[in-house]
């Protein structure tokens, strides 16, 4: 008795072990390397941005950090946008900001954040 697999059945199997290897990666806490991967200069759909806004580069120990997680770097700017208008300076010229993207903790309890785009 021989048993042969037929082209699609070899698909199908091809198929199901990637679904299997995608699945198993995301479930194993390697989240960060898939948006790693895919995301390169935004946030992946599980991540939140955080907004840090400097409104005077001269004093650095003035840091804003938002409350609100935003769920892209576009929502990021735009809120970021509104606080430099507030402190007088829309274009930018004395503050500074950053996006920081998907806050992930490591073994220890500490962590970090997966990007920062300014």
């Amino acid at each position: 008795m021989t048993f042969r697999l037929t082209d699609r059945t070899k698909r199908r199997l091809f198929l199901v072990a990637v679904t299997a290897l995608v699945v198993a990666t995301i479930a194993d806490g390697s989240r960060r390397f898939v948006a790693d991967l895919i995301w390169t200069d935004d946030a992946a759909p599980w991540e939140k941005v955080t907004a840090v806004y400097y409104p005077d580069t001269q004093k650095q120990t003035d840091i804003r950090i938002s409350d609100a997680r935003f769920d892209d770097v576009a929502e990021c700017r735009a809120h970021i946008g509104e606080l430099s208008s507030e402190n007088g300076d829309p274009d930018l010229k004395k503050g500074r900001y950053e996006c920081a993207i998907g806050f992930y903790r490591d073994g220890t309890g500490e962590g970090s954040y997966r990007l920062i785009v300014r």
